[in-house]
């Protein structure tokens, strides 16, 4: 019986494998990235207050060190898997539940539009604290 199971469990294991790739546990992956500038002015002038790379291996939060930043411009590199979103929180260690997210994120690397204000699930703008990728 295993025998017979054995060819659809392989073709199973290698489509997960291939939706969601261990990312820095193979030796020799290169995953993809985010490069996120914050701002703290509606329109994104050109100069951002705050800008950080965001490597989608990356399991933890990533602070956000400049204050008031309310509005976000994303570049994804062109090897981010399209499985990707970013969560956005109000409080500095992405506790509690995320305030605002944008994706999937598709591989490209033209920038975004503008985005924000940012606001909560209630309306409320709010000031970007830290933020973290999923993909």
């Amino acid at each position: 019986m295993w025998t017979d199971l054995l060819p659809t469990l392989l073709l199973l294991l290698s489509i997960a494998v291939q939706a969601h790739p261990l990312g820095g546990l193979i030796p020799g992956f290169k995953g993809g990235s985010v490069l996120l500038q914050g701002y703290d002015k509606d329109g994104c002038p050109t100069e951002p207050n705050f800008s950080a790379t965001i490597p989608s291996t990356l399991l933890g939060c990533t602070p956000i060190t400049s204050t008031g930043i309310t509005n976000v411009v994303v570049v994804a590199n062109d090897k981010l898997p399209s499985t990707c979103k970013l969560f956005l929180y109000e409080n500095a260690n992405c506790g509690g539940t995320e305030s605002a997210n944008i994706g999937p994120i598709f591989p490209s690397s033209i920038p975004s539009a503008c985005i924000g204000p940012i606001r909560n699930p209630a309306g409320n703008v709010f000031e970007l604290k830290s933020i973290h990728m999923l993909c």
